[in-house]
């Protein structure tokens, strides 16, 4: 018998951690991304933010750890897929985005995800 993962929604993002949910707006707004550009772009804004909650070190090596981990974690619980060597917002949020007119190819979506 096959895992499946459960099925999310945007409101599942307010219940993340600080850093799954910054994890969580760039991907609402690059919705498919290589996973070596995904921790390269994630692990800068994190050195931009300086913020202790997120990481306990602003070090390249330890922001990266703890963003691939988050990165499991968050498709694990069915926030984010997977494959290839691509990171994707998850079908049902990637969904949900286009029946609340909330998404628009090329431009950026109209969500608040506070940190």
């Amino acid at each position: 018998m096959a895992y499946e993962r459960p099925t999310r929604s945007l409101r599942d993002i307010e219940k993340l951690g600080k850093l799954e949910r910054l994890i969580m707006k760039y991907f609402l707004t690059h919705i498919s991304v290589g996973e070596i550009i995904a921790v390269i772009d994630i692990r800068e804004e994190v050195k931009r933010l300086k913020d202790p909650e997120l990481v306990p070190e602003i070090d390249d090596v330890i922001i990266e750890y703890h963003v691939t981990h988050a990165l499991d974690r968050l498709v694990e619980q069915g926030y984010l897929e997977h494959s290839g060597g691509v990171y994707n917002l998850a079908e049902s949020i990637r969904r949900e985005l286009l029946e609340k007119n909330m998404w628009h190819p090329g431009r950026r979506p109209n969500i608040k995800i506070r940190l």
